[in-house]
């Protein structure tokens, strides 16, 4: 706490010196349709010594220049297809706000720009690195993925789009929300050949954009920026094919943009796995079965993963499985029948409402068979082994919306309203066999079958105003959040379970009925006040109190079958649990910025108070009360080192508290071989994470790199501890575990960080008229855990480097080759006989051919190798995928196409992942090989640009 106190001191001891600096700002736009000019350079150069500035234009074309002394000055604004403007202006005592500045368009440009010159793949625009797509050549059925991938620093591992190192969370059109925040369905639903620009940055919160100081809630974003010919018409595409054994899809999309106004449907109907969107899981079911009782910490590390797709199975364990926040999950293994329904709407209403919806609706029916091999790490000469083969199956609903409001209610004054609600429905069941061996010796076994219905809601909104004053830099926000999340549902259980005991075999029978009610909701509040120390933007503060309150209420009951009533009537105390938990945290917190020439620097600490309660009523009452007092400070550097280069600091601090299935101390033996309950005594946890990224682009070689390094240090990390009975053991003198059964419950444990580090470089290679791309990755985590009481850390390092050849000789003649491997170490502290290597490889070759008349040939064929795994895991597989096709109708609109998916018929999936507990792999049932007939009709209507 010393420290934190010296760096208090410290913090206040800056003298405020005037600074006569002025702010130059505006907002670029589209003169025939009013649209934000959004990458628009804007330049603005000082007479008296011709230095230059340069800043790009934001998703809703604003730019502003901060610092500027008085003088005379020239500004200059450019786009791509767009007549330059120019005007000159004179700085005196004051800021400068020019209002809407209008570009026209030069059509001779626009039909020119391939010519004049060669566009540089990137470019580094402050915080923002700016792609030029028409740099990147794509075949004219490609959509934005595609394009993405071939772009340096970009590339999909396990089915998501990293960007700079970072998973991408938020993918915008134009500056304007698709879908809510799910990057998938932008990037697998709108054609590469309407792009213009790709924005990748890290998105500050709607707050912090306004008042100028970061405060550590990034989102990692890309933003679509489309071409100015194609804002005003329709475009979509329609397809539909039957094949072999039954295997159908159908689908499309549709645009309409009307200048402001655009609306996007999308629809698909298929059972081959197909799937353009992410799921929102609000019941914690999606990404994998929690029926067996697995409650991981925060330090598992996941490898590998497979071509197939689908979602988990059903889960009813002892709280609301996680906490209701950002549900957004990727596809799943498995063979899925998927139908669903989007629609997405964005308009302005006159000049001061801005409105953005979306809706969207999707089934899915998901059957997966699996095989897992579990190897524990244990303090002794011989380690227990678990293994299963399960089949699981759900049928999963999601309804979901998403609205965003901006009201401009004056030069001053704005309100911005966010509203988002989710409905999830999910009916699953799981076929298990499940075996504990230690050695030769089989120590139990269960044959269970699993059934659960589950329903699950949730809404959140949040109001934020904002004030500007009258004095540059002075101004008050506020923003209120509301939610609420509830989790309803009911489980079946029937098992045989048998286990070997000191002197004999122990058989027994479960016949079970739970239900499940728990809700929550919440309330925040966060208000900012900022004042600039003298004149200009150079030298400010900030002020700002937080509150938040969160309330969770969670009940389960578990029922025995009973043979004389032929019902379940028979209440299973040591199963049921009725439980409530509340949060209270209040923060008051101050902040420093300056800005000084290229570089910002910003200090900022929160004083922090939180209150946690627990409350067990079910099977025994009791209080347990906590209080928490913690400094919370945050560090930005930002340097600016040119206009192609630039460095980013920080370091950033905060607390999370135990989630309501954390905390209830209810038994979940949905696997009865692996029991696992909650923690009542849980404390929250202390997040350190020190981040730094350094970005830089060569227009004049077209070279672009990027580096990253991540560091994360956890007090109280929720780690798990796992008792494994050596013994008939009763545990709270109620509940046997049997020997060599398990029961996992969470606890704080510290000592857990991890590191990334990230460096990726693309240059075009002239003589083969392609890109190439290279990166490299280090990947380390420490994770402590118990078992049996004593404390074990997992280290996991991972070394990878992907390698990427996209072509750009043609639209015609359209490849990507890629590798990537990774070599993974995993070792821990209390069975080093038991540390592995173990390696993993993907290599692929996509390829579209546009051959003679219209006739097309595709193929992709992807290699994939895991060595080093349990045995009867190493993998070696093939995945070829083939399609032969005709274009059809005026301007090949139309396509007639045969494909073969998985001809080698060897698709697989497998997946490793490594706790401080155990280390896993699991092998998932796929879909494989299928032949289709398909057609697919293309839609280009754009409204021509009036001379």
């Amino acid at each position: 706490m010393k420290s934190y106190f010296y760096v208090f001191f410290i913090f206040f001891s800056f003298q405020a010196q005037a600074q006569n600096f002025y702010k130059v700002s505006g907002t670029a736009l589209d003169k025939n349709q009013k649209l934000p000019l959004v990458g628009a350079y804007v330049f603005i150069n000082r007479s008296s010594d011709n230095k230059e500035w340069a800043v790009s234009t934001d998703a809703q074309g604003n730019f502003n220049f901060d610092g500027l002394a008085s003088g005379q000055y020239t500004l200059k604004i450019t786009y791509i297809g767009f007549k330059a403007k120019q005007q000159a202006l004179e700085i005196s005592q004051k800021d400068i706000f020019l209002g809407e500045i209008l570009l026209d368009e030069d059509p001779l440009l626009l039909k020119q720009i391939d010519i004049i010159g060669k566009l540089p793949p990137a470019e580094q625009k402050g915080d923002t690195t700016q792609y030029n797509a028409k740099a990147f050549k794509t075949n004219p059925d490609a959509n934005a993925e595609d394009l993405l991938q071939k772009m340096p620093g970009v590339n999909l591992q396990n089915g998501k789009i990293q960007a700079q190192g970072e998973d991408v969370k938020q993918v915008l059109v134009d500056g304007k929300p698709f879908f809510g925040n799910d990057p998938n369905a932008a990037l697998k639903n709108l054609p590469a050949e309407i792009i213009d620009k790709i924005q990748i940055f890290d998105q500050n919160s709607e707050q912090s954009q306004f008042t100028g100081f970061n405060d550590g809630n990034t989102t990692k974003t890309i933003n679509i920026v489309t071409k100015p010919e194609m804002r005003n018409g329709q475009f979509g595409q329609f397809y539909a094919g039957y094949g072999y054994e039954d295997k159908y899809q159908g689908g499309g999309n549709l645009n309409v943009f009307d200048k402001n106004r655009r609306v996007s449907i999308l629809g698909q109907s298929n059972n081959i796995n197909q799937q353009n969107f992410s799921t929102e899981d609000l019941l914690g079911v999606a990404g994998s079965s929690g029926r067996r009782g697995g409650a991981r910490g925060g330090g598992d590390a996941r490898m590998g993963g497979g071509f197939g797709g689908g979602m988990g199975g059903g889960l009813l364990g002892g709280g609301v499985g996680s906490d209701v926040g950002d549900f957004l999950v990727g596809q799943q293994n498995g063979i899925s029948t998927t139908h669903a329904f989007g629609l997405n709407y964005s308009d302005n209403w006159g000049k001061k409402v801005e409105l953005t919806a979306s809706y969207f609706f999707n089934r899915s029916n998901n059957d997966a068979r699996q095989l897992i091999n579990r190897d524990y790490f244990q303090d002794s000469d011989t380690t227990q082994q678990y293994a299963e083969n399960s089949l699981e199956g759900s049928e999963n609903t999601n309804h979901r919306f998403n609205l965003r409001l901006q009201y401009q209610i004056d030069t001053k004054n704005s309100i911005i309203i966010r509203t988002s609600a989710g409905i999830q429905q999910n009916d699953g069941f799981s076929l298990n066999v499940g075996q504990n061996t230690w050695g030769e010796l089989t120590l139990n076994s269960t044959d269970n079958s699993f059934r659960s219905d589950l329903k699950g809601a949730n809404f959140t909104n949040n109001l934020l105003f904002r004030h500007r004053f009258d004095k540059l830099g002075r101004t008050f926000s506020v923003n209120v959040g509301t939610g609420y999340n509830t989790n309803k549902g009911e489980s079946f259980l029937l098992s045989e379970n048998r286990f070997l005991g000191e002197t004999e075999e122990f058989v027994d029978s479960l016949n079970q009925f739970s239900m499940l009610d728990a809700q929550g909701w919440n309330v925040s509040s966060n208000l900012v006040y900022t004042e600039p120390l003298g004149k200009g933007l150079g030298n400010m503060l900030m002020f700002n109190y937080d509150i938040q309150y969160q309330l969770n209420d969670s009940q389960k009951e578990t029922f025995n079958f009973s043979s004389d009533t032929e019902s379940y009537d028979r209440l299973d105390s040591t199963l049921s649990n009725t439980f409530s938990s509340h949060y209270l945290t209040h923060a008051l917190g101050v902040g420093w910025m300056k800005r000084k020439n290229k570089l910002v620097t910003m200090l900022r600490l929160n004083l922090q108070w939180a209150e946690l309660n627990s409350h067990p009523i079910i099977p025994a009452s009791d209080d347990i009360q906590r209080n928490f007092y913690n400094a919370l400070p945050f560090f930005m550097l930002r340097y600016d080192i040119s206009k192609e280069k630039n460095l980013r600091l920080f370091y950033r601090t905060h607390t999370t508290a135990p989630s309501v299935s954390q905390l209830q101390n209810v038994i979940n033996n949905s696997n009865p071989l692996q029991l696992s309950t909650g923690n009542p005594n849980l404390d929250q946890n202390y997040q350190h994470n020190l981040f730094l990224r350094y970005n830089a682009t060569k227009a004049d070689k077209s070279g672009v790199f990027f580096a990253l390094l991540r560091l994360q240090y956890t007090d109280n990390h929720f780690a798990n501890s796992t008792l494994i009975a050596q013994q008939d053991t009763v545990l709270n003198d109620q509940v046997m575990l049997q020997r060599g059964a398990q029961i996992t419950r969470p606890v704080n444990l510290d000592g857990y960080w991890s590191s990334r580090m990230f460096v990726s470089y693309g240059v075009p290679v002239s003589f083969l008229k392609s890109n190439f791309n290279v990166d490299f990755s280090a990947d380390y985590a420490r994770s402590p855990g118990l078992i049996n009481e004593k404390t074990n850390f997992a280290n996991t390092t991972t070394l990878g480097i992907g390698l990427v050849l996209s072509s750009n000789i043609s639209e015609k003649i359209d490849f990507t080759v890629s590798t990537r491997s990774q070599y993974n170490w995993v070792d821990n502290s209390l069975r080093q006989d038991l540390n592995d290597q173990y390696v993993n490889q993907n290599t692929q070759l996509k390829l579209t051919w546009i051959l003679w008349k219209g006739w097309v040939f595709r193929s992709n064929l992807n290699h994939q190798a895991y060595f080093g795994l349990s045995e009867g895991f190493d993998q070696n597989f093939w995945l070829w995928n083939l399609e032969i096709g005709k274009k059809l109708f005026k301007n090949e609109l139309g396509e007639i196409k045969i494909a073969v998916f998985d001809l080698l018929k060897q698709n697989n999936s497998l997946q490793r992942t490594i706790s401080e507990v155990y280390l896993e792999d699991t092998e998932t049932e796929v879909l494989q090989r299928y032949f289709m007939l398909s057609f697919t009709y293309r839609l280009k209507a754009f409204k021509e640009k009036k001379p």
